[in-house]
């Protein structure tokens, strides 16, 4: 399993090699607005090295939104980086499960993601990662997270390869999400990969609220109420599983994610416990 980590779109492959991380993954336009990206001028150099696993989307984007508005704005941003990280070599694409937002059920929250995803097409395949909170988030339960991918994968687009859906889980939402999470995280996530048809990326980070709190709040791993034993029992389900890589999006400061990657290494038998 490759590790590494979410760092800075200026100069990814300068921060990957400060860090020691195998891979990273960027934002490839401002996180917290729709903003389009812009055409990015080491796109070559990213595409050469191989390192970028992933690109993530503006957290804005809710393909499950009851507001048509949102889910136009939605796909928009989506197609827009999809298109750059085919420029840029990006493995795939992370964008949150979202939620029902303004109303409806769950079903009306599937309904509404095929409508999305039908508009779209990228050799870059789209990768739906779980999440914390909301009472029709698709994303939150790993059986409802399940739901979601068969749905999507039954999808023309998806059918006739002008789409790839794939998984993204994040440790923190699902420990704050799911509480059977807490109570067997290597059997959660074990069932997390049947259901989607297969992991193709984990976010390791630490919460800093308790099991179940329905709040993403990421820390440095060891730091939150997380424990090493919970995220050492997912890490490594992850790598029996076969997932091919595993990044953390934690606080950067006094080498917080190089403590991280040592961690994460130790728990894969690659490095030494950090000092």
């Amino acid at each position: 399993m490759l590790v590494g980590a979410s760092v800075p779109s200026r100069d990814p492959l300068a921060a990957a090699d400060a860090r020691g991380a195998d891979v990273v993954q960027v934002h490839l336009s401002a996180p917290r607005n729709w903003r389009a990206p812009r055409r990015r001028e080491d796109a070559a150099a990213l595409a050469a090295s191989g390192r970028v696993v992933a690109a993530h989307a503006p957290y804005l984007c809710n393909p499950a939104s009851a507001d048509a508005a949102v889910r136009d704005r939605t796909t928009a941003s989506l197609q827009a980086s999809l298109d750059e990280a085919e420029r840029c070599g990006v493995r795939g694409v992370v964008v949150h499960a979202g939620h029902a937002a303004g109303g409806g059920s769950m079903a009306d929250a599937l309904d509404r993601w095929v409508g999305v995803v039908e508009r779209l097409a990228s050799p870059v395949p789209l990768w739906i990662e779980n999440t914390a909170s909301g009472a029709t988030a698709p994303g939150r339960r790993a059986e409802d997270f399940g739901a979601l991918l068969t749905r999507l994968r039954s999808t023309d687009v998806v059918a006739r390869g002008s789409l790839s859906v794939g998984a993204v889980v994040d440790t923190c939402h699902a420990w704050a999400g799911d509480p059977a999470c807490a109570e067997d995280p290597g059997g959660w996530l074990r069932a997390v990969s049947v259901g989607t048809g297969g992991i193709d990326l984990l976010h390791v980070n630490d919460s800093r609220d308790p099991a179940g709190a329905g709040r993403d709040r990421h820390t440095n791993l060891g730091a939150g109420e997380m424990g090493t034993d919970v995220l050492a029992t997912m890490v490594r389900t992850a790598a029996e599983l076969g997932v091919p890589a595993a990044l953390v999006e934690t606080p950067s400061e006094d080498g917080g994610q190089e403590r991280d990657l040592a961690l994460l290494r130790t728990w894969l038998g690659q490095g030494p416990p950090p000092v």
